[in-house]
C-alpha cells in the first residue's frame, strides 16, 4: 500500500477518535470539526485504495 494512503487512513482514524473524545469531554464544536476532518481523511484514503485496485485490475 502507498505510504501516503496509509498515512491518510491513520490520520482519519486518529482524528475521528480524538474528535469523539473532545466532543464527549470538552468543547463540542471543536470535537465535531475534528471528527469531520477525520471522516474527510478516511474518504480520501478509501478513494485512493479504490483507484489503486482498479488500476491493478483486481477491482470488480
Amino acid at each position: 500500500m502507498n505510504p501516503l494512503t496509509l498515512l491518510l487512513a491513520i490520520l482519519g482514524l486518529t482524528g475521528f477518535a480524538l474528535g469523539a473524545v473532545l466532543t464527549a469531554t470538552g468543547p463540542l464544536e471543536l470535537g465535531v470539526i475534528i471528527m469531520g476532518l477525520g471522516l474527510v481523511f478516511q474518504t480520501i484514503s478509501l478513494a485512493r485504495i479504490r483507484r489503486a485496485k482498479a488500476q491493478s485490475g483486481e477491482g470488480t
